[in-house]
């Protein structure tokens, strides 16, 4: 069944945030944009209840902030803004872990979902080796599909310098899986 605010826009639902139909307003722009925001918290914390205590936080944030704010243009935006600024809030509290590879785990005969498997947590690995900046813009560009613009403005940094980042960490993943992949074709060739 299909929103009776499904035809507004976002920037639209949320000008209605301030009005007595806020709520249906509110779970409309919910329903668009929490698979996006809960993946993007998933992808940069990795720890499921961790990321889902801020993406609740973002989402009353977002919700409270139209008290304040009476016109938001790319609410999308704001939205990981909020999303991203809990983030930076909770890695300062949350302790330094070592990511460690357990190559027990990995038997390529027993099928192609533990390639599978293993290949995701190889490139886990590769990303959380990442630093900080080009992680970010990384997952915001290829997993959350932001364009580089949106990427710029989100992280208030040069169009340019948003490329860069995605480039090198793009880079930095191949050379981190490189060796891996090598062995990985060399068994299952």
């Amino acid at each position: 069944m299909q929103s009776p605010f499904s035809e507004y826009t976002d920037t639209e639902l949320y000008a209605l945030l301030r009005t007595e139909r806020r709520d249906v307003a509110f779970a409309e722009l919910y329903s668009r944009l929490s698979q996006n925001v809960f993946a993007y918290t998933m992808r940069l914390l990795g720890d499921r209840d961790r990321a889902y205590d801020v993406f609740q936080e973002t989402f009353l944030r977002l919700y409270q902030s139209a008290d304040r704010i009476s016109y938001l243009e790319n609410v999308r935006a704001y939205t990981l803004t909020i999303c991203r600024n809990l983030y930076l809030n909770e890695k300062k509290r949350a302790q330094t872990q070592m990511v460690e590879f357990d190559d027990t785990l990995y038997n390529p005969g027993v099928s192609r979902e533990s390639d599978r498997q293993e290949m995701l947590k190889l490139i886990h690995m590769a990303m959380e080796l990442l630093p900080h900046d080009m992680k970010e813009a990384f997952v915001l560009r290829e997993y959350d599909g932001l364009t580089y613009h949106e990427i710029s403005s989100l992280l208030n940094i040069k169009l340019d310098t948003a490329k860069v980042r995605v480039f090198r960490a793009r880079q930095r993943i191949k050379e981190i899986l490189e060796p891996y992949l090598n062995e990985f074709t060399k068994e299952n060739d």
